[in-house]
């Protein structure tokens, strides 16, 4: 029992690697294997929280990058305040608060809850847009970009915004990570149905 109590007061002091690890029969064996097995479950759920706050904070920069740059060229008179500009710059925002929004389904994928709102989605539409969102960020990183769209109208089944975060974080990386001067080309195509983004950088070591 001096064991266990003295592995209680060091992981509530903070070491979470602190096991009682007795080896013994009977009732005090249980208790000790019960409160090894208690603090592998506060560890796992520690973990689980640091991988939710990484993906958060992913998530969240990829777009606020793109926004604050879009707003930066208005500022500074590199674009025009079009329409469709605003327009761009206005669903950015909206995207950032549906990415608050799925704090919450983030923390049911990492206990494989999270369910996914599918509906018909155009995925060369979808590109484009994506492309479009991100255009300021790869000017600034003084990337070539080619769009090679599929059919007019290229339907899946597919959760729009998951999908729109996913051709944008790959954008934002070949923008981190490709040298100026390099070409990046988004290509949509069926049979199968697929949204490719390649680029001519060095790639990401492993």
């Amino acid at each position: 029992m001096v064991r266990v109590a003295s592995t209680a007061r060091a992981l509530a002091a903070g070491d979470r690697s602190a096991r009682g690890r007795i080896d013994a029969p009977g009732e005090l064996g249980d208790l000790a294997r019960a409160f090894d097995a208690m603090a592998d479950d506060v560890g796992h759920g520690e973990q689980a929280r640091h991988r939710l706050a990484a993906d958060v904070a992913h998530e969240l920069r990829t777009p606020l990058t793109s926004l604050q740059a879009g707003l930066e060229e208005l500022r500074d008179g590199y674009a025009d305040p079009s329409a469709e500009r605003l327009t761009s710059l206005h669903d950015q925002a909206l995207r950032l608060g549906r990415i608050v929004d799925d704090l919450g389904e983030l923390a049911e994928a990492e206990s494989a809850r999270l369910s996914l709102p599918l509906a018909e989605v155009d995925l060369t539409a979808l590109a484009v847009a994506a492309v479009a969102e991100r255009a300021a960020e790869l000017r600034t990183a003084w990337l070539a970009v080619r769009t090679v769209p599929g059919p007019a109208a290229l339907l899946v089944r597919a959760d729009a915004d998951r999908l729109h975060q996913t051709l944008g974080n790959l954008l934002s990386n070949a923008a981190r990570h490709c040298r100026p001067g390099d070409t990046v080309t988004v290509t949509t195509s069926a049979m199968p149905f697929e949204a490719l983004v390649a680029d001519t950088g060095p790639g990401i070591p492993a």
